[in-house]
């Protein structure tokens, strides 16, 4: 299991006994919301979840703590997991000890209706009753009851000081490990609209062949860690958006249409050790690819030329260029704009110094994001709208920066 975090405070004889108590944690999801256990008396949150007793495992610990002290029946074939957190302190009842608790967090999904709970006597002398909240609502939560009860001092942290710490933090890391897999999700269900077989395989492909190399030398934006990959899955992303809002849509081959987009910039690294254009690079790795999976040759012949010409951004004013390729050459263009573009310039801003501050990005955006945007590339109804939405964006944007920063 992954390590989260550690607590350590370091107050104790390293030489002292050790005295483990190793926990599981119940993380149930429903939603954007998460099962947690609310102290009535004390106002904070914790997983539902406790000790493992000897002789236990940890499935049927968590199902029974959560049982007991929420009422809902876990589900054990659906445990998975999460995360450990190590928390290591100067034991209560051993000054020369040490007290170690590991702590287990797994996913898993529980019933629809809780039963009834049978809280131990601190249980119930808190209070605690099972509650759905965000999880970065009770982050922030606990955040605020962990910093009053820091201002009292060491000496008067109250003894669930640490559960509400170890808490907090573990909800924060929830919250993006949430977000994180509804953006999977989301991939995944455009993937499926898209309608093309084995198209996370070729993603994987490209993700592979574009890390295989040095990126920073690849990068003329390795200020902000600036990833091929992920520019490729946001082209894809346009390019499925371009080609929904197409007023005709029959003159466009929508599944070779997106396996180009996948594949427009698998040439980087070869670009890098050849010293040629990366998209003329891309079209013999494209076509090896899609060779091995038995595709028509015609098809591999169409679906190579959009890669190899999709740099050459001057076909998109030649009323002869091949529709497919007008929309793959927009999508790459429409990419790292509009708000993508403020972003970077921020990420770019202060990748370059360190001590940049608010001025020092307004002047970046102004210098290049805003100069960009004027000049609208272009050439489908949907691409110009698109564009003009992104323009609109920024031009909203630095207006508001520059009023927020400058004097009038």
């Amino acid at each position: 299991m992954r390590d989260l975090f550690d607590m350590d405070r370091k107050d104790y004889n390293p030489n002292g006994k050790v005295y483990a108590r190793p926990s599981v944690r119940a993380v149930i999801v429903r939603g954007d919301e998460v099962l947690l256990m609310y102290s009535q008396k004390y106002d904070y949150y914790k997983f539902p979840g406790g000790g493992i007793e000897p002789g236990e495992s940890h499935t049927d610990t968590l199902v029974r703590e959560v049982q007991e002290e929420s009422g809902y029946l876990v589900k054990p074939e659906t445990i998975e997991e999460f995360g450990r957190v190590l928390r290591r302190e100067r034991g209560d009842r051993d000054p020369n000890g040490i007290f170690e608790q590991e702590n287990f967090y797994y996913f898993c999904e529980a019933g629809e209706m809780p039963g009834e709970v049978n809280l131990d006597d601190y249980e119930a002398e808190e209070g605690f009753a099972p509650r759905f909240v965000k999880p970065f609502d009770a982050h922030v939560h606990n955040r605020r009851l962990r910093r009053f009860l820091q201002s009292g001092g060491e000496a008067q942290r109250p003894y669930y000081f640490e559960i509400v710490y170890r808490e907090e933090r573990v909800l924060d890391l929830l919250d993006l490990e949430i977000r994180s897999r509804q953006r999977k999700a989301k991939e995944k269900e455009a993937f499926r609209e898209m309608g093309v077989d084995g198209i996370e395989e070729m993603l994987a492909f490209v993700e592979q062949t574009l890390t295989s190399g040095n990126s920073e030398d690849i990068e003329t934006k390795q200020e902000l860690n600036y990833s091929r990959f992920l520019h490729t899955k946001r082209v894809l992303a346009w390019t499925k958006r371009l080609y929904e809002a197409a007023e005709d849509k029959s003159i466009l081959r929508k599944e070779d249409l997106y396996i180009a987009a996948v594949f427009h910039d698998v040439g980087r690294v070869a670009e890098l050790k050849e010293g040629k254009p990366h998209a003329l690079l891309g079209e013999p790795i494209t076509r090896r690819y899609l060779t091995g999976l038995g595709m028509d040759s015609e098809r591999i012949d169409y679906i190579c030329s959009l890669v190899q010409h999709h740099s050459d951004k001057e076909r998109m004013y030649d009323a002869e260029t091949d529709a497919g390729l007008l929309l793959l050459m927009e999508a790459d263009s429409l990419d790292d704009m509009g708000a993508a573009g403020i972003v970077m310039d921020c990420l770019i801003t202060k990748g370059r110094n360190a001590n940049a501050d608010y001025t020092n990005c307004l002047d970046h955006i102004s210098r290049f994001t805003c100069r960009q945007q004027q000049d609208n590339p272009m050439v489908s109804p949907a691409g110009i709208r698109f564009w003009e939405e992104k323009t609109k964006l920024v031009e909203s944007f630095t207006d508001a920066l520059r009023r927020d920063l400058e004097f009038d």
